[in-house]
Order: C-alpha cells, then structure tokens, then sequence
C-alpha cells in the first residue's frame, strides 16, 4: 500500500497484490469492492489511513477562541493533551487525569438544537464534572445545562460561545480536575 498525501489535503492510495494487481481492478465503476478481497482490502485501506492521520496530523476540530483558550489552559495548567477517541466523533475530545486516567473534561461540537431544541448551528461545548448539589442553580439551559451524554446527576454542560467568561470556566474545570481525584 502506497500512501501520497498531497499538500492540498487529498490522498492518493495504490494498492498491490502479491500478485501484483492494483486494488483498483477489484472495484467496480462506483469504486465498490467487487469481492470479500476486495471488501477486506478496503477496510485495511481505511485503517491504515486512520493510522496516518492520527500519526502525522493534528486535529483541527475546535475553532472557537474560548474553545482554544480552555484547550491551551489545560495544556498549561495540568499538562494534559486531547484525546480523540472515536473515529465516528473526529470533533470529539476527552481530558483524562494522568495518574487516576480518569476523564475530567470533555470538548464536544454538537448541533445546538442537541441542547435547546432551537437551531442547527454547530456549538462547541465543554461538560465537567460538578458537585451535584451545584447543578441545580447552576442550570440555566441557555449556556448551562444538565451533561450532554453524560451523567445529568454528576456532570454539566457549558457553551463555549463567549457567553461564560473565561474565569469562571476555569474554576469549574479545576472543580472538575478534583472531583475525578477520588
């Protein structure tokens, strides 16, 4: 399997057989694999441009300067790196604790109707972990809400659309950081 990426981003693969065919002959006109290895060929084909991409790229997901000011004040504050751990979610990202490898933060980039039910507008958002008997006034379901695909009970979801300021965002992390020490 031969790999060139190109600096406008596109990606030229050619595949060999031991025989020598190329992967292209075993496809049909809409580029379908025609047979099991065929079918087998593409899969490795994706996996090994899954493995480039998470060797030789960094992602570029978050776009949001709140976003990338909590991203660098973690980076900063408690060394800690992005993890992207589903390939279905590539805008998806976690923070884990390095010594109880426990998730503490969470970056997601969500339709907004997934929070308010409003729009389609892609928001980008940050869930902590929050004492429960803070989330109740903590609440506002319009930059605040209940943990989106998280625990409702234990964690808290807030926009990072310039509406919570930067200080209070990082006090709740450092809750967050803490609270997973256990």
């Amino acid at each position: 399997m031969e790999f060139e990426i190109c600096t406008d981003g596109s990606v030229h693969v050619t595949v060999h057989s031991v025989h020598g065919e190329e992967y292209e002959r075993m496809l049909d006109s809409q580029g379908t694999p025609r047979s099991y290895l065929g079918r087998k060929l593409r899969q490795e084909y994706e996996e090994e441009l899954w493995h480039v991409a998470e060797c030789c790229f960094v992602p570029d997901a978050f776009k949001e300067d709140m976003t990338l000011r909590i991203i660098d004040h973690i980076r900063n504050t408690y060394g800690d790196e992005l993890e992207f751990l589903w390939r279905k979610f590539p805008e998806n990202a976690i923070v884990r604790r390095r010594d109880k490898k426990k998730w503490y933060a969470a970056l997601l980039v969500v339709p907004r109707f997934k929070l308010t039910g409003d729009s389609e507008e892609r928001v980008e958002i940050l869930n902590l972990r929050v004492c429960p008997d803070d989330l109740e006034h903590l609440v506002d379901n319009r930059s605040r809400f209940p943990g989106y695909h998280m625990n409702k009970k234990n964690w808290a979801t807030f926009c990072l659309d310039g509406s919570i300021p930067f200080d209070e965002l990082t006090t709740r992390l450092e809750t967050s950081y803490r609270l997973v020490r256990k």
